[in-house]
């Protein structure tokens, strides 16, 4: 009897009453589902990451070989490279003084 109470207390659908179900939806973007560790395979289904075949490499197409840079000539550029920002850091710092002598003139006249 006191289970009876307990669920009408709590709108339980008895045999007596029709059980109407409750669908709800929701939309989960693939971000999400990706960001916990699945992916989509070939046949668009999502499995685990870690579940995943290796990646099937085709053998008719090469990957290139590495290319060899010069050291000397990586070298030359860096130096150039780092002579043009020199260059522009001190023009910029130039201009800076200039501004700063004539807001200082500016203030030494205020005084008087």
């Amino acid at each position: 009897m006191s289970t009876f109470f307990f669920l009408r207390h709590f709108q339980i659908p008895l045999d007596d009453k029709p059980f109407v179900q409750v669908k709800r939806s929701f939309s989960i973007g693939v971000d999400v589902v990706t960001s916990f560790g699945y992916r989509k395979d070939v046949d668009s289904q999502w499995i685990c990451k870690q579940d995943l075949p290796p990646p099937i490499l085709d053998e008719r197409t090469p990957s290139p070989p590495p290319q060899r840079v010069d050291s000397s000539s990586l070298l030359t550029e860096v130096l150039t490279k780092l002579r043009g920002l020199r260059a522009f850091v001190g023009e910029r710092f130039d201009v800076m003084d200039t501004r700063l002598d004539a807001m200082d003139a500016r203030f030494d006249g205020m005084d008087t």
